[in-house]
C-alpha cells in the first residue's frame, strides 16, 4: 500500500505540473486541504478529483508488490494476578498487565481492540473453554449452553502498556499483532493459578483450570502430604 500510494502521488505530481504549467519540483501537496499547488501559492491549488479527471479513464492507479526480506517478530510480556478460593477451586483473574510491541501502530483503536480480544480469549482458554466427550466420543459441549465462553464479569480491566520498536524490514516499521493477546495471556493466567495454590503442594494443572479441576488438585496434594 505504501509503494502504490507513493506511485500514485508521483503520478498526481506530474499531471498537476502539466495542468498548472509549473515544474514538478515546485509543487507541494497540502495534506490538510488535499490539494496540489505551487509552493506558497494557494491560488494554483488543484484537487485530487481534477487531477484524476486529467489522468483519463484509468484514473490514478498503481500496481505494486512488496516482498519482505525477512520475517518480523513482535514481542511482549504478560503478567496475571489470580485469586483462588481453596474451598471451591474457583480461580478469579484480579489483574492483567501486558506489554505488546508490534512496531509502529497504524491504527491505535484497532490495535487496542485486538489486544483486549486476544487477552480475553487467552484467559478463557486458561480458565474455562474445553471441548469434552463422553466414553462413546459424543460431544458434551456442543452448544454455548454447555461450552463455557467467557463474559465481561469474569474479566478485569486490562492494563495495556505501550511499546513501539519499529522494524527495519518494511518502510512502515509495522509488525503483526494478530495473536499477541492469546499467546501471552494463556500461560500467564494458568501459571498464576498454579502459583496461587503451590503452597498447598500443587505443581501442575491441565487446562482449563476449572473449579472442579483446581479443587481436585488441591485435595490430591493435601492427601499426598
Amino acid at each position: 500500500m505504501v509503494q502504490a500510494a507513493g506511485e500514485v502521488k508521483e503520478q498526481a505530481r506530474r499531471l498537476a505540473a502539466e495542468m498548472i504549467e509549473a515544474s514538478e519540483a515546485d509543487l507541494e501537496l497540502d495534506t490538510a486541504r488535499g490539494t496540489w499547488q505551487v509552493r506558497g501559492d494557494p491560488a494554483t491549488a488543484l484537487g485530487w478529483g481534477q487531477i484524476a479527471q486529467r489522468a483519463g479513464p484509468e484514473g490514478l492507479a498503481a500496481d505494486a508488490r512488496f516482498e519482505a526480506s525477512a520475517p518480523t517478530f513482535p514481542f511482549g510480556a504478560h503478567l496475571a494476578v489470580v485469586e483462588v478460593d481453596t474451598e471451591t477451586g474457583k480461580a478469579t483473574l484480579a489483574r492483567h498487565v501486558t506489554v505488546d510491541d508490534a512496531g509502529r501502530i497504524l491504527n491505535p483503536v484497532l490495535a487496542e481492540g485486538q489486544r483486549h480480544g486476544g487477552i480475553a480469549q487467552g484467559v478463557a482458554q486458561a480458565l474455562l473453554e474445553e471441548v469434552r466427550y463422553d466414553a462413546d466420543a459424543n460431544p458434551l459441549t456442543s452448544t454455548l449452553v454447555d461450552y463455557a465462553a467467557i463474559t465481561a464479569p469474569e474479566l478485569p480491566s486490562f492494563e495495556l502498556v505501550a511499546s513501539e520498536t519499529p522494524t527495519s524490514i518494511n518502510p512502515l516499521g509495522a509488525k503483526g499483532i494478530g495473536e499477541a493477546g492469546t499467546i501471552g495471556s494463556t500461560p500467564a493466567v494458568l501459571n498464576a493459578v498454579i502459583d496461587a495454590v503451590s503452597h498447598l503442594g500443587v505443581r501442575h494443572l491441565d487446562m482449563p483450570a476449572t473449579p472442579e479441576r483446581v479443587w481436585a488438585a488441591i485435595n490430591e496434594a493435601r492427601a499426598g502430604q
